[in-house]
């Protein structure tokens, strides 16, 4: 960045200087030289950024997509609240495409700030959710009592449990892509 602007101001002090001592038709060649320089320059700033804003476009793409996959995952889990407790492995909520967005420079600090923050926290809590899952699997697995499993899957389901939290969550994450 120095090399280019450090060039920039010596090509123009040095077409300045052209255009002041040279006479005739020949004095106008610093100028056009100069202008198709700042057009080439112009074209690569705008490059990169249309690149910038395609890289965001596709990464909260890819949140988008794997948002929805965890709506029908939690929907599933949902529908399975009127069933009869049975000792099973659940789906895993995914956080892959949240965590590579917030890990790459695609969003911007001033313009994504709050969605950030929302991915953080929305990261945060599938970690937490997922880990439960697996506690409450190995409660159900190596528990003895249909007791312990009637109570894992009212404390799943139930009104007050993590799945509706989640889902409100999710749907406050889901408006701020938008």
């Amino acid at each position: 960045m120095v090399a280019t602007a450090s060039s920039l101001v010596l090509s123009f002090i040095l077409s300045a200087l052209w255009f002041i001592l040279v006479r005739g038709t020949l004095r106008f060649e610093p100028a056009v030289e100069s202008l198709g320089l700042l057009a080439g320059i112009a074209g690569l700033v705008a490059e990169r950024r249309a690149n910038a804003a395609e890289q965001r476009d596709r990464a909260l793409t890819a949140v988008r997509n794997e948002l929805n996959v965890n709506n029908e995952i939690l929907d599933a889990l949902t529908r399975s609240a009127d069933s009869v407790p049975r000792r099973e492995i659940y789906r895993r909520l995914y956080s892959s495409a949240v965590d590579a967005a917030l890990s790459s420079v695609v969003l911007l600090p001033k313009r994504d700030e709050l969605l950030s923050a929302k991915l953080h926290e929305w990261r945060n809590t599938v970690e937490t959710f997922n880990h439960q899952l697996a506690v409450a699997e190995i409660l159900a697995f190596t528990g003895e009592s249909e007791h312990v499993l009637m109570e894992l899957h009212e404390a799943l389901h139930s009104n007050d449990g993590p799945i509706k939290g989640i889902r409100d969550q999710l749907d406050a994450v889901m408006a701020s892509l938008t």
